[in-house]
């Protein structure tokens, strides 16, 4: 193992450590009553990962980080934050507000179930420290698809970002994380950047010296609330230093954009292509049934046609 890769491996574990002495709150230390979604998988870990805009109160992105230990190997699964969900009555059910109806533990097991895999640690990351991240690696070079333009004074949100190859500074990634609108296909298009953006920012950590590893700690320490106890991150961490961290596959739940009757759009996932892909993503040791996803049709709307043909119809050869 190149020197360079043990003391990235070696940081990962103390940032873990790190996340777990930031919880808000007494960690809970949950039996396997409180999930719905089965028993614990020997050798895999499932972290429901969410990153709140702050001055929203919303949250933008939302990820499934599954760890195997047989193959020391972590992927992630994104769900698109306008996804369909009946987790409240009230008219509005994007998925990303479910953290501000819910909580971060009801969320957690909600997803559980609906989901069906045990999800068992959730972490929440105010994305406000994006800016505060991505200056303490000194930025990250990417190559934007297109130019990103947008304008809203009420949130003091100015983004200009051209085309092309880029070096972006704390600002400018804070610009490409939270584009959404220049998009034709919307919240997917903003899931692309997101997944760029994590693709650039690893390759920007694993330049860095130690010393400025460790400040890239210090910037989440205040910002990041889970329900990881000491214990069981000593463990995780470990187990990192093993971990191929050069490669992670990373992909969106099969679904498709639609609009409401209120004029807002909807991302409606699919019942047979989102079973399949968590079964890719998620499951390495078992085989979720498309029964096991979904049992009580939360991602579903059945009064609404074009809705419910979305959610029932055969997946792509994509997945989606």
């Amino acid at each position: 193992m190149r020197k360079k890769d043990r003391i990235f491996r070696l940081v990962m574990t103390f940032f873990v450590l790190s996340v777990s002495l930031t919880s808000c709150h007494t960690p809970t230390y949950a039996t396997e009553d409180s999930f719905s979604a089965g028993q614990r998988d020997s050798g895999v870990t499932r972290f429901l990962v969410m990153g709140r805009d702050a001055a929203a109160g919303l949250t933008d992105s939302i990820f499934v980080v599954t760890l195997n230990d047989a193959t020391r190997q972590a992927t992630v699964l994104q769900l698109p934050r306008d996804t369909y969900a009946e987790y409240t009555t009230r008219d509005y059910k994007k998925l990303n507000a479910a953290l501000n109806t819910l909580g971060a533990s009801e969320t957690k097991r909600f997803l559980s179930r609906a989901l069906g895999v045990r999800l068992d640690y959730f972490v929440t990351l105010d994305l406000s420290c994006v800016r505060r991240l991505v200056d303490a690696v000194g930025g990250v070079d990417v190559v934007l698809p297109q130019e990103m333009h947008y304008s809203d004074p009420e949130q003091g949100l100015e983004i200009n970002l051209p085309q092309g190859a880029v070096h972006l500074d704390g600002k400018g990634a804070e610009q490409l994380v939270r584009f959404r609108s220049g998009y034709v296909n919307a919240d997917l298009g903003r899931l692309d950047a997101q997944k760029l953006f994590l693709q650039a920012f690893a390759k920007s950590c694993k330049k860095l010296s130690v010393g400025s590893l460790l400040k890239i700690t210090g910037v989440v320490l205040t910002r990041v609330q889970t329900d990881i106890d000491l214990p069981t991150a000593i463990q995780i961490a470990t187990k990192l230093q093993t971990y191929d961290t050069d490669c992670i596959p990373m992909a969106t739940l099969s679904g498709s954009a639609i609009r409401g009757n209120s004029g807002a759009w909807y991302y409606v996932l699919n019942k047979k292509g989102a079973s399949l892909m968590i079964n890719e993503y998620c499951l390495p040791q078992k085989i979720l049934t498309e029964t096991e996803f979904d049992p009580d049709g939360i991602f579903d709307r059945e009064d609404h046609p074009d809705f419910h043909k979305l959610y029932t119809a055969e997946p792509t050869t994509d997945g989606g």
